[in-house]
């Protein structure tokens, strides 16, 4: 991946907390950054790589939005339909299709339910995508979300 910032290369080098809080202290809007390809802010590159949950916290501690941040649109191909559809990819669903251990993942999932628009049914099932992937504890955890979600249709 092309990394715009020190910071983009030091989440996707999983850095200690050290390194990624010096680098905020000296460039805190570097968190809100896309790489030079426009698709991962330090975030997703955190959620992606493994980082430790203290440095995917710091980052959400400076910039909380981030969870709402999309890659550039892929396609999926979806059989039933007969069709290739567009989709994005949150922090969140990369944290998903990454495996990334429970505490991480739940931590940018309660910060990405603290927005209101994604505490609607169709932003929640929007993660359908990734469930498939996540880890045994995540898996159970969003299929609560979702079960809530629609006994609340």
């Amino acid at each position: 991946k092309c990394h715009s910032t020190p910071l983009h290369w030091a989440c996707n080098k999983a850095s200690p907390l050290e390194v990624v809080t010096a680098l905020l202290e000296v460039c805190p809007d570097a968190v809100k950054e896309k790489d030079r390809l426009g698709l991962y802010t330090p975030l997703h590159l955190a959620c992606e790589r493994g980082a430790p949950f203290e440095v995917v916290a710091a980052l959400l501690k400076v910039w909380p939005d981030a969870v709402k941040e999309k890659t550039e649109s892929s396609f999926e191909y979806i059989f039933e339909k007969s069709q290739w559809v567009p989709y994005w990819d949150t922090p969140l669903q990369i944290a998903c299709l990454c495996r990334a251990s429970f505490e991480i993942t739940s931590l940018v999932l309660n910060t990405w339910l603290s927005f209101k628009e994604n505490r609607t049914k169709s932003a929640i099932m929007t993660l359908q995508r990734v469930t498939a992937d996540c880890t045994g504890d995540v898996k159970d955890l969003i299929s609560h979300l979702f079960a809530l979600c629609n006994n609340n249709a």
